[in-house]
């Protein structure tokens, strides 16, 4: 096989690929996934609760967090933990900050309670005994006192200690009234099942208070003993406040109580703004990298502009595919941006590299393939560090950071993988043209005669 067909076979590798990312981004229809700078969206930081937390616990808490948050729909959530107790939860594209920030903090602490007593809201106020039970006084083993309902229905109740709490739920899901009021209903796993038939038996005819978060959301009477393990929570629920009380349910509570710390709203004009500067950057960066490489290297230039063009394609087509698990940052832009110098780097080591060669008296046709491999050990040290040191970020660091690492990772990668499919064949194939061996064309100026018989090495 001839040098000429290697390197076009290494170019249609390259093409292969390009046709493989762009073919799949068109089929599924890809596009970049933005992240909570580009399009907006809402940032909380929590913090847990408590004289000492434990990391795995912590952890559980995110793991739980992530769960709502994709009920949601939430592309892409970024929630991670920041320190010993803090968590920051990164939710962009929300439409609906409010509805986030309940459903992401929401304990929901599960009781069924036995209703030992109540009393009216007027003979409750009277009885110093019958005062709510507030703070650390509310315990799942004690017994405590709690209103249910408003107004001119409003009641004190005296709760008997928990018999029995989410943990028991199989799952939960919104259901509707004769009326068309929400209500979620409940089914019982096969342990819970079991308790719950005991307790609707042995309590036939009391009030059996479903308590979430130590607010009584409803307190029914047993009429007969449900023994089927399924129920029902009625209150006054708008059909979001169904659907989430659903969701917090079947997903559990959270192992800790987290408490807002602070709260940044992105609107989405603001991310429109700053996805249009990240890219205007990134095409003046472009523009002078391509218009320096024309002026010192002419001819040279011009494959440097193709192969900016073809790295441009690559990450793009990789970013749309990345979409589905991955959101592009600003900080993931000035990586690729970044990048962007590194690979106008190896296209000056391998060009000087070159010039060298064409200055001492050799051609272009023969010091193509032997000035690349000396400029290729360059470029391969060059970018094993670049691709090292954002590793390293990538591995220890957190957020957007994160991101920056990845971004200039693939491009390091595709540094490497074009300066040898792509650089070097194109060159070689060029330098078989008549006029692109003339030192002038590349920038190199007149020649040094070498010694007779050959090229000067």
């Amino acid at each position: 096989m001839s040098k000429n067909t290697k390197n076009w076979i290494s170019i249609g590798v390259v093409a292969l690929i390009l046709v493989a990312l762009y073919a799949a981004t068109f089929a599924f229809d890809l596009k970049p996934r933005l992240g909570l700078d580009l399009q907006g969206g809402v940032s909380l930081v929590y913090e847990a609760v408590g004289k000492t937390v434990d990391p795995q616990v912590l952890a559980k808490t995110v793991e739980k967090i992530r769960s709502r948050v994709d009920s949601l729909g939430v592309s892409e959530p970024d929630i991670t933990t920041q320190g010993s107790r803090n968590l920051i939860v990164q939710l962009p594209g929300i439409s609906d900050p409010e509805r986030a920030k309940a459903l992401v903090g929401q304990t929901a602490q599960l009781q069924f309670r036995l209703v030992q007593e109540s009393k009216n809201e007027a003979d409750a106020k009277k009885d110093p005994a019958w005062a709510e039970t507030t703070g650390e006084a509310l315990k799942p083993d004690a017994v405590i006192v709690l209103p249910l309902g408003e107004g001119k229905d409003k009641a004190y109740l005296k709760l008997g200690p928990t018999l029995l709490t989410g943990d028991a739920l199989k799952k939960a899901q919104v259901a509707f009234d004769n009326d068309g009021t929400p209500k979620v209903a409940f089914e019982m796993n096969s342990e819970g099942a079991g308790k719950f038939k005991d307790i609707t038996t042995n309590n036939k005819d009391k009030q059996l208070a479903i308590v979430l978060d130590y607010k009584v959301e409803s307190a029914p009477n047993i009429n007969e003993p449900i023994t089927d393990g399924s129920g029902e929570i009625t209150g006054k629920f708008t059909d979001k406040e169904a659907k989430d009380l659903a969701i917090v349910l079947n997903i559990g509570a959270l192992p800790v109580e987290l408490k807002l710390l602070t709260e940044q709203d992105v609107s989405a004009s603001l991310g429109k703004d700053s996805l249009d500067k990240a890219l205007l950057a990134g095409v003046i960066g472009l523009i002078i990298v391509a218009l320096y490489m024309l002026l010192f290297y002419r001819a040279l230039g011009l494959v440097t502009v193709t192969g900016l063009g073809v790295f441009g394609l690559m990450m793009y087509g990789t970013i749309c595919v990345l979409g589905e698990f991955w959101s592009l940052t600003i900080a993931g832009i000035a990586g690729i941006i970044v990048a962007i110098g590194i690979t106008a780097d190896s296209y000056v080591v391998y060009f000087e590299r070159l010039k060298e060669d064409i200055r001492a008296g050799r051609t272009i046709r023969s010091s193509a393939d032997s000035a690349y491999k000396s400029a290729f050990r360059t470029i391969l040290a060059a970018d094993t560090v670049s691709f090292a040191a954002a590793a390293i970020l990538y591995l220890f660091a957190v957020g957007s950071v994160r991101g920056f690492a990845l971004t200039l990772g693939i491009a390091t990668v595709f540094d490497v993988f074009l300066s040898w499919f792509f650089t070097r064949p194109t060159v070689s194939l060029l330098s078989n043209l008549k006029v692109f061996n003339k030192p002038w064309i590349v920038g190199a100026g007149s020649t040094v005669e070498g010694p007779a018989g050959g090229d000067a090495r």
